[in-house]
């Protein structure tokens, strides 16, 4: 197989797009030859030999359909290049669905979020089939979705070896937005501390557009006003080879995320060793495997009290006692999500009858 992978970061620095790389170098394994189509290209230095790539720009709508569609037909029609799967944005497979049709290739899109319009629908209709991390991570009635499990490293994102640190330190990731909830968190810790209780939390993650700045400037403003700034610190963006440190030297990591879809750094986290906490819907058959305790890593979306309950729960076991949860957690990651699998899997998937 000859691969065209069309995202919108190639780069291992990139705080939220850093793992494409790494898929990028599990698709290899598996493909003759990776062409990537990228919005913007850095750091490419752990891609193997048989990958190259084709930086589209982001200035002008216009000027980067056209780049889009001169480096896909050349790619596809005079290359050599057989399969096309686009990665999260379906604007991408169906700007280039006709050239995949003009020349033979085959084309499929990988979409994890809880959000539908009509672009993704229209996409769907013209891919031969879409991968997604659970069921809940694509919410369209299709025969053509396959549930895949995500993709993470498990070798980068080792677990963390020693005790935890103290005073008690949650992590929380994500770009500072109403759907990732930093309100409620904030929230839940200003519940704990008015418990009595001496615990800290990290946020990693900055913001993206200019309404995540207003929005980021509310969040501060709101951690002065419960008098958390001693215990609260904003990391802002970390870059993607720093952040398994950020999972080991947190005691939990929680998240208020409301996205609908696998979150992967909450996989992260917990391939970490880290309990995590969600209360996003799409783990819950994820944490059923354990048992009664699945219940002490899920909460109500937005629902401060429970959060901070559930915090109080694991705070109050011994380092050995969330450490050996966190084996637990780590085995289902290594089981189900684990990068190369998921790799070699798509290729199959791609490369079986149609």
């Amino acid at each position: 197989m000859n691969l065209v992978f069309v995202t919108q970061v190639l780069d291992r620095q990139d705080a939220i797009l850093g793992f494409t790389t790494r898929w990028i170098a599990g698709l290899a394994k598996h493909c003759e030859r990776v062409r990537v189509l990228a919005l913007e290209v850095g750091d490419t230095s752990d891609l193997p030999a048989n990958v190259d790539w084709r930086v589209m720009g982001r200035k002008g709508k216009l000027t980067r359909w056209l780049r889009y569609r001169r480096q896909l037909n050349e790619a596809l029609g005079q290359d050599g290049f057989d399969t096309l799967l686009t990665h999260m944005v379906p604007r991408y497979s169906n700007l280039g669905a006709g050239l995949a049709r003009k020349h033979g290739a085959r084309h499929f899109l990988w979409y994890t979020h809880k959000g539908v319009d009509a672009r993704l629908r229209k996409a769907v209709g013209l891919v031969e089939r879409v991968f997604t991390a659970s069921p809940e991570s694509l919410r369209v009635d299709t025969p053509k979705k396959v549930v895949t499990g995500h993709g993470i490293d498990v070798t980068h994102f080792g677990i963390a070896d020693g005790p935890t640190p103290q005073p008690p330190t949650l992590l929380s990731a994500g770009r500072l937005t109403p759907a990732k909830d930093p309100l409620c968190v904030l929230a839940a810790l200003g519940i704990l501390r008015d418990a009595g209780r001496d615990v800290r939390l990290v946020w990693a993650g900055g913001g993206l557009h200019a309404s995540d700045t207003e929005f980021g400037q509310h969040v501060r403003a709101r951690v002065s006003a419960l008098a958390l700034d001693e215990r609260v610190e904003f990391l802002g963006d970390v870059p993607y080879p720093d952040f398994p440190d950020r999972y080991r030297d947190a005691t939990l990591f929680v998240s208020a995320s409301h996205t609908g879809s696998v979150d992967k750094v909450v996989l992260e986290a917990m391939s970490c060793g880290r309990p995590a906490i969600s209360c996003n819907e799409s783990f819950g058959p994820i944490f059923a495997e354990y048992g009664d305790e699945a219940a002490d890593l899920t909460f109500p979306h937005g629902d401060a009290e429970a959060l901070a309950q559930r915090i109080a729960i694991w705070l109050d076991r011994t380092d050995a006692e969330r450490a050996a949860f966190g084996r637990r957690l780590r085995a289902t990651v290594e089981r189900d999500h684990e990068v190369d699998a998921l790799m070699g899997r798509l290729v199959r998937d791609m490369g079986a009858p149609a």
